[in-house]
């Protein structure tokens, strides 16, 4: 049989496929990488929280007259936030709605519900 000439279809999508991988550093797991993004992640929330219920307060106060009440008021609320985010962030709630986790398919590679009482989250 002859060789598939290097501009076939399969050829390119690998190549294609390698490069995605080099720029991407699929290929090298680090997960010193992973964890700094957590905690600047963290940080950011944290942060964000505190400028943000910060503004929110000291807008309050010069609207309503209610000089430093309203805007330590919001600076807790914010600090509060930013450290119940960073509280989601560390038990993997991140992409959920509230306090119950998405539902996980099954690992045991069967489609239905893993027992009787989870029948609602895959039906």
């Amino acid at each position: 049989m002859m060789d598939t000439p290097p501009d076939t279809l399969k050829h390119r999508v690998q190549s294609a496929k390698k490069q995605f991988e080099l720029d991407h550093h699929l290929n090298k797991p680090d997960s010193a990488q992973g964890g700094m993004g957590d905690g600047a992640r963290a940080g950011i929330e944290l942060v964000g929280g505190l400028i943000g219920g910060g503004i929110l307060g000291f807008a309050l106060d010069r609207l309503f007259g209610t000089s430093p009440i309203l805007f330590i008021l919001f600076l807790i609320l914010g600090v509060m936030t930013g450290f119940y985010n960073i509280y989601k962030i560390t038990q993997n709630m991140g992409t959920s709605v509230g306090f119950k986790p998405l539902p996980t398919p099954p690992k045991n590679g069967t489609q239905g519900a893993k027992n009787k009482y989870d029948e609602d989250e895959y039906n």
